[in-house]
């Protein structure tokens, strides 16, 4: 029986590493088969390729949430907003129907649907709804009262100039005055919204969140133009199918792809793993970041 492959032995390390236990880098190293060192190594290039690697202590795992695991999700999974349908469809023939029912709390359970189940988180969020609505179409600032926060354990006013919703309206982006900064809130987190007669006085400054096609999240963009031959091409196309509408044809055997990005992590990968198949045409910056992580590179022992 030949050695397990390299790829084998990537997926046992990510396997050990999502197993609900935590484990030192000695422990890894031998699920790896290799020294120490390397599994540093193979662990930065986990983190180049969607993965967020935690590290507490002498311990590490990978977080669930992870860009590589979300967009893994995206193609498996359910959306949130297709548990809510589902779940929508499900109480509506629920009544005399065992399976029905048991399909609706499995559904509770795993997409925490609680805020689509109680009445009253239902009427609490459908009148914070109704109140942003108004904000955003007389384009006006709200104060956002008891807005229970999540990150740093608080509960505070914030005003804000709510400008667009996500998803099925479970969340809103605004721009929080005394930050200065444009912030995503979740409306079942606020106690109540109260508009202000106050237009809004920073319009230009909105921005929404962008995700980019490696699933990197953020305000900024930033555009590339690269060239790729057949085999980057071909590559570009089986990682990510939808890709197709960012490459033309340039000759023969040439062909130019542009992608606006949020972050230079996802394509630095792609390019420094075909790094004579591709060449970039535009993007100082993303020229910088390839040369400062080819600095670091460290020959193999």
């Amino acid at each position: 029986m030949s050695a397990p492959s390299t790829m084998t032995k990537w997926l046992d390390l990510i396997q050990a590493m999502t197993d609900g236990q935590n484990h030192t880098a000695n422990e890894l190293a031998e699920v790896l088969g290799t020294s120490v060192r390397n599994l540093y190594y193979t662990l930065d290039a986990l983190r180049e390729s969607g993965f967020e690697v935690v590290h507490e202590g002498r311990n590490y795992h990978l977080h669930p949430r992870s860009p590589f695991f979300q967009s893994i999700a995206s193609a498996v999974d359910f959306t949130e907003n297709e548990a809510v349908y589902l779940h929508g469809l499900l109480t509506a023939v629920e009544k005399d129907n065992a399976m029905a029912s048991m399909l609706k709390r499995k559904l509770e359970r795993y997409y925490s649907l609680k805020q689509y189940t109680d009445v009253r988180i239902q009427r609490h969020v459908y009148n914070n709804v109704t109140q942003l609505e108004r904000a955003m179409r007389r384009k006006c600032v709200a104060i956002l009262h008891g807005y229970s926060s999540p990150h740093s354990s608080t509960v505070t006013d914030r005003l804000v100039e709510p400008f667009a919703f996500l998803g099925d309206k479970s969340d809103v982006r605004a721009y929080e005055l005394k930050s200065g900064v444009n912030k995503t809130f979740k409306v079942s987190r606020i106690d109540r919204v109260e508009l202000v007669d106050t237009p809004w006085f920073n319009e230009s400054k909105h921005k929404e969140v962008f995700t980019d096609m490696f699933m990197f999240a953020g305000e900024d963009k930033y555009r590339i133009r690269l060239r790729f031959d057949l085999l980057a091409r071909n590559l570009m196309l089986e990682e990510y199918p939808h890709s197709t509408s960012m490459i033309t044809q340039e000759d023969e055997g040439h062909w130019i792809f542009e992608a606006e990005l949020v972050s230079y992590v996802g394509i630095s990968r792609f390019i420094l793993g075909l790094f004579d198949h591709v060449e970039v045409l535009e993007n100082d910056d993303l020229k910088a970041f390839l040369n400062e992580k080819m600095s670091r590179w460290k020959p193999f022992e």
